[in-house]
């Protein structure tokens, strides 16, 4: 409870902003048991993280692996991408506070790339890698993967902006318009779309993507 807490804090407030101790008493638990388990809010704050990415290591080199197995780079594209902003979906407080560090630098961004980041930016190479020629062109890396970590992580750290964006569409559904964006209901079309979004920006002009 304490780690999925500080996490949606730290999330929500940012780093510096988070108090310990008003998490403490949020909790209705003693500061000092907080200090005693994680030490410094640094220690809370990389064991947080740690929490709500428990699994998502193993499931991201099963990404990996399932993207340089697949022969169809357009088909392999969608399905990675797919992957990839479930998994950013079901921690969207990681996806908060990466954009959040990512716009100010520093320790704590350079310890989310090393940890966390790589990875990603390793499956995403390897989907960039993969593109089809067109015109003897390719298209270039950085610029790509920037597009793609925005795309992945907009509707999560976006959050706001998402709601005011779908505000009509939950008017006409009977809903309250400034909900969350995402709702588990509509998790697996939403990462769809987005990933066929990202993938038709991804192929070269002329080709076709083919449906599944």
């Amino acid at each position: 409870m304490l780690l999925a807490a500080a996490l949606e804090a730290f999330a929500e407030r940012g780093y510096e902003a988070m108090s310990v101790r008003d998490l403490a008493r949020q909790l209705g638990v003693s500061h000092n048991l907080v200090h005693h388990h994680h030490g410094s809010k640094w220690e809370l704050w990389k064991a947080a993280l740690e929490h709500g990415l428990a699994d998502s290591g193993r499931e991201l080199l099963a990404l990996i692996e399932a993207s340089g197995s697949e022969s169809d780079w357009t088909v392999a594209n969608r399905d990675g991408i797919a992957g990839a902003v479930a998994l950013f979906a079901r921690c969207p407080a990681f996806a908060r506070i990466l954009a959040d560090e990512s716009a100010r630098g520093g320790e704590r961004l350079d310890y989310l790339f090393d940890r966390y980041v790589a990875p990603f930016a390793r499956l995403l190479e390897r989907l960039v890698g993969r593109a089809p020629k067109q015109s003897g062109k390719r298209l270039d890396a950085r610029a790509a993967l920037l597009f793609l970590f925005a795309g992945l992580t907009a509707p999560f750290a976006l959050g706001g902006l998402a709601s005011k964006l779908d505000g009509d569409r939950r008017r006409r559904r009977g809903g309250e318009p400034h909900a969350a964006a995402l709702e588990p209901r509509d998790l697996e079309h939403y990462a769809a779309t987005v990933a066929e979004l990202i993938t038709h920006g991804l192929a070269p002009a002329g080709l076709a993507a083919r449906p599944r």
